[in-house]
């Protein structure tokens, strides 16, 4: 794949994502709690909470979209080992850790209240779960990238 396919490819999951992260924070999320709120009125109090509490923690993620987009059009400019990408890097891997830590504290505040639902649980051990991998995955890419862009560097003063 040539470096401007890669870099529309990258910018079009980006663009979906995004998509996809507004219509949660507009529709699903919202619906799905006031169903919940419905169902069950001894929660109706947590509805504005959780669900500001979700669209914080949507920020990270819009945040981290908005880096990738930038490291994609290094990618279209044939740029794709510089520091500024190793940069990025580090920064989503922080990201998706705080994302992480965030929905951790918020199951151990919903089980502390008694309101963390087995579903509830499972679904954040998932997210979890990706977060890290993700935080992980980024802090190694990172290394690599600074390691070319150190390398890259340094052929280009001996030519």
């Amino acid at each position: 794949m040539k470096q401007k396919e890669l870099s529309r490819w990258m910018k079009g999951i980006v663009v979906l994502g995004f998509i996809c992260v507004l219509f949660l924070d507009a529709v699903w999320v919202p619906q799905l709690g006031l169903d919940i709120a419905r169902e069950t009125p001894d929660l109706q109090r947590m509805f504005w909470p959780c669900l500001i509490y979700f669209w914080i923690s949507t920020m990270p993620v819009m945040y981290f979209m908005a880096l990738v987009w930038q490291m994609a059009s290094e990618i279209g400019r044939d740029n794709s080992f510089c520091l500024k990408n190793a940069l990025r890097l580090r920064t989503c891997s922080l990201l998706a850790a705080a994302d992480t830590v965030y929905y951790l504290v918020g199951g151990v505040v919903l089980l502390s209240m008694g309101l963390l639902h087995i579903g509830i649980a499972i679904i954040g051990m998932g997210v979890c779960a990706v977060g890290a991998a993700i935080s992980v995955l980024c802090a190694a890419l990172s290394h690599l990238t600074r390691k070319a862009a150190d390398m890259r560097s340094e052929n280009d003063l001996t030519i």
